[in-house]
């Protein structure tokens, strides 16, 4: 459509100043005809197409305007359509060589025909015209290849940025996964330990059977003791070699925590949790309080909310977590699906195997929605 405006402009430009010229010319040019009339109609036309085929677009308004000049009509009326097609050679070419080809052409034709006729002035006049409107296409073209160039760079910044935030929470996933792991092997070597020290201890500790489980009791703490010492190596590894010790990881039965947390920041929360499990697996478990952990925070930082809901529900071997708001966004505020918050929580459900999608509710709020696996074979029996 704007190439269309463009053509149909420049064609009614160029014959109102051809008719315009030939009103307060001395009458040393030929009166507009028909002809002329075609002839500036037939230099527009190609601008229809003046993205597609740049180079081609000059060489036909180049075409057309040489038969017009020789035909001593006013000149400056091919003006509009060669300048058209000298920005686009400059804009659109690729590569931008062929457009100073183009641009040389132009000149070294439209120079000569003008000046033949006598009009040196306007030549030289519309040379200058030309070379603007040549330099102008350049200028722009340097301008959006700069934006997209800057625009690439953001993107590759922000890609890197999102990779270091998934980087740094697959440490943080993985010091939690250390802890769960480590409390169980810790339990499982003292009861190793303990019940190998009193196997020891009977009188029959000789007889072969005795004998057997004691070495492979024994056998089972040095193994869970030396897991312990890898879980921890690993571990360093991970955090460049200056691990800390780990708080214990929090899970669902300490969700109170973060009720008191967001209610001290000014959000009530309720929690429904009707059909939810006694005790879901550990691993799962931590996954869905850091999700609910996130959730909430997002809700007290990005929304003026005052009122959160948090759903937990077992859905056939699925665990379903919501967390919805009704509060329209803080003014500024910048949460947004993709942000660093979301694909920390995206990555911890596709870690366990779930997925999770966040997003505007349908209330005009915010809504975080969760659903982590929870087979038969996951759950803690009681």
């Amino acid at each position: 459509m704007a190439d269309r405006l463009l053509a149909a402009g420049s064609f009614a430009l160029g014959v109102v100043g051809a008719i315009t010229l030939q009103a307060v010319s001395a009458g040393d040019e030929r009166r507009v005809d028909l002809w002329a009339i075609a002839l500036l109609a037939a230099m527009s036309s190609p601008l229809l197409v003046r993205r597609r085929w740049p180079i081609p677009v000059v060489l036909a308004v180049l075409a057309v305007s040489t038969p017009y000049h020789l035909l001593d009509y006013p000149h400056e009326a091919t003006m509009p359509a060669l300048v058209v097609a000298a920005f686009t050679a400059a804009r659109y070419s690729e590569p931008p060589r062929p457009g100073y080809a183009a641009l040389v052409a132009v000149g070294a034709v439209a120079l000569p025909v003008v000046a033949a006729s006598g009009a040196l002035g306007n030549a030289l006049l519309g040379v200058g015209w030309l070379l603007m409107a040549f330099f102008a296409g350049l200028a722009v073209r340097f301008r959006e290849n700069w934006k997209a160039a800057v625009t690439a760079r953001l993107e590759q910044e922000r890609a890197d940025e999102v990779e270091r935030r998934v980087a740094g929470e697959r440490v943080l996933i993985a010091a939690e996964l250390h802890d769960v792991l480590a409390h169980g092997l810790a339990v499982a070597n003292v009861q190793a330990s303990v019940a190998a020290h009193l196997i020891d201890q009977l009188p029959g500790r000789d007889d072969v059977p005795l004998r057997e489980l004691s070495s492979t009791l024994h056998d089972l703490s040095d193994t869970s003791r030396a897991t312990l010492h890898e879980l921890r190596a690993i571990l360093d590894v991970l955090h460049g070699g200056d691990a800390e010790p780990t708080e214990p990881v929090p899970q669902l039965g300490e969700l109170q925590r973060l009720v008191d947390m967001a209610e001290a920041a000014g959000v009530r929360v309720d929690v429904e949790a009707a059909g939810l499990p006694d005790e879901v697996a550990s691993t799962v478990s931590v996954v869905a309080y850091r999700i609910i952990q996130e959730s909430l925070t997002n809700v007290i930082r990005h929304s003026t909310a005052e009122h959160a809901t948090v759903r937990l529900s077992q859905d056939g071997d699925r665990l379903q977590i919501a967390v919805v708001d009704r509060g329209p966004a803080r003014p500024g505020s910048t949460v947004t699906p993709a942000g660093f918050g979301i694909v920390g929580m995206t990555g911890r459900a596709q870690a366990v195997g779930g997925e999770l999608s966040a997003g505007p509710g349908e209330s005009g709020g915010f809504e975080v929605r969760a659903s982590l696996p929870l087979p038969e074979s996951w759950r803690v029996p009681s």
